[in-house]
């Protein structure tokens, strides 16, 4: 079942499995950028995590738009909001973006403990995000990159070693 970490026959109860897929249903919708969990970035809150990925973009050069992505109020106009504005993004966008989904998702990973507590209960298994049009943040199909699921799991990785349990 996505999104439930069932497991395998071969695996006693109580032991993750080797790959855990996870998507916007069932126990593991937390670990989404868009799950309805606010981050705290520099005093301001956001809604999402998604909201602070989206605004990044812009905090550097142009505030303004990036306070208009953080007031966006359904978090489904978030991207489409960003992708409108997308002339005025940082130059650099493409080479730090991913550095700047693990800087966010390890603010709200920090920020909520029980959502701490859900990612480090995935260890050790391989996170999937099961999205199958999404090619770069997700499994695309079976072809996909897998992004978030990478993500995850070097913010996962991170705060073990720092002893965040």
């Amino acid at each position: 079942m996505i999104g439930m970490a069932m497991p395998s026959p071969s695996i006693g109860a109580g032991v993750m499995p080797q790959q855990l897929k996870f998507n916007g249903y069932g126990r593991y919708a937390g670990l989404l950028c868009h799950s309805a969990d606010t981050v705290v970035f520099e005093d301001d809150l956001y809604p999402t995590a998604l909201h602070l990925f989206e605004a990044h973009k812009f905090l550097g050069g142009r505030p303004d738009l990036a306070e208009r992505i953080r007031q966006c109020q359904r978090v489904e106009d978030v991207t489409a909001l960003s992708a409108e504005m997308e002339d005025f993004a940082r130059q650099d966008w493409g080479n730090v973006a991913l550095a700047k989904m693990d800087e966010v998702l390890y603010l709200k990973f920090r920020q909520h403990s029980e959502l701490r507590t859900l990612l480090l209960g995935t260890l050790p298994s391989e996170l999937v995000y099961v999205e199958s049009g999404d090619p770069f943040w997700g499994d695309g199909a079976g072809s996909g990159r897998n992004e978030l699921g990478h993500s995850l799991m070097r913010v996962r990785d991170r705060l073990r070693a720092e002893g965040r349990l």
